[in-house]
């Protein structure tokens, strides 16, 4: 069997060596090529380990090993992986018998912004708002039809453009914001309590933007979201942040991706319901939104930052939608 160990800076190599078996041959990078994949891979990292190399596993027969080596496992825990010592007993149960192999969804993330002169790929924070920054009201409720007409010019000229795909949940808003402030955090401190910190510096400058989005769920069905926004939460997974259970309700494998909708309020009334993030119970404040969706279009009267998996993605107007049965994974 040829399997490749990729593996983070950090990851140390007491973690690594148990994983090394007769069986195998495992050799390490710190990629792999679409085009050359092994026979399994086994990612030693966190959140934004997985995200690097779901581009070459998506949709792929090569199975995955997630190994928690980062400062942030959530992925890890929500397939059931919270320890080092639990993938290892994953990896030798599916050498020996290769029956915990698992297909889960992915999310997608396809940015919808207006091409330039010559350009194959859409441009990068490009909007659907006017010269003033407004985004125009539709004259009528955008049914699917509409709305897929509406988007039409910007698709078919961009047959080309990238998609992303992400295995937790996407952001944008203050938990956006937050991302981008943990960056600069430690490895340390993101493991242990470094997010909920971020959130915090972030609520204290932060600026409700103006966002609609308009989802449609297994049926067809669509629902419409306007005005400043908290933050807008969509993905595949229940938690992010190191243990923010954002998602409460949502399944790796139902073929569809949770949404949660905060619009703004008072600081103060977000700092009274914080707490809630970390047991799920924030979807019984009356103002949060909860639902399940296949398909969910983004705009903002400006251009604001997607992230996912702890990684900046693109920017507003995007298309957010489910993968289905996209990614092999060994479990326990």
């Amino acid at each position: 069997m040829r399997a490749a160990a990729i593996i983070h800076s950090y990851a140390k190599q007491h973690v690594v060596e148990p994983f090394c078996d007769a069986r195998v041959n495992l050799f390490r990078g710190n990629t792999l090529e679409p085009n050359d994949l092994p026979d399994v891979a086994v990612v030693f990292g966190g959140d934004g380990a997985v995200h690097r190399v779901l581009p070459s596993l998506a949709n792929k027969t090569t199975p995955l090993l997630v190994v928690p080596t980062g400062s942030a496992n959530d992925f890890a825990h929500c397939i059931g992986i919270p320890t080092p010592g639990e993938a290892l007993r994953a990896w030798q149960r599916y050498l020996s018998h290769g029956d915990n192999v698992r297909t889960v969804d992915l999310g997608m993330v396809r940015p919808m912004g207006m091409l330039e002169a010559g350009a194959t790929e859409p441009v990068d924070g490009a909007s659907f708002a006017d010269a003033e920054g407004r985004i125009p009201r539709p004259a009528r409720p955008l049914g699917e039809a509409i709305m897929r007409q509406h988007l039409h010019h910007a698709e078919e000229s961009a047959e080309q453009q990238r998609v992303i795909y992400f295995c937790g949940i996407a952001g944008i808003g203050l938990d956006a914001e937050a991302n981008r402030y943990a960056e600069k955090l430690p490895g340390w401190l993101r493991r242990y309590g470094g997010y909920s910190l971020a959130a915090l510096r972030a609520l204290a400058t932060y600026r409700a933007p103006e966002v609609n989005l308009h989802s449609f769920d297994a049926c067809g069905e669509e629902s419409c979201l306007e005005g400043e926004v908290l933050f807008t939460a969509v993905g595949n997974s229940w938690q992010y942040g190191s243990g923010i259970r954002m998602l409460p309700r949502a399944e790796l494998d139902d073929g569809q991706l949770d949404l949660c909708y905060v619009p703004a309020m008072s600081k103060g009334k977000v700092l009274w319901n914080f707490h809630r993030i970390y047991s799920g119970s924030h979807l019984a404040v009356p103002e949060v939104k909860y639902l399940r969706t296949k398909q969910v279009f983004v705009a903002s009267a400006k251009p604001i930052a997607i992230y996912a998996d702890g990684e900046y993605l693109c920017r507003t107007p995007a298309e957010i939608s489910v993968a289905s049965r996209a990614l092999r994974l060994i479990v326990p």
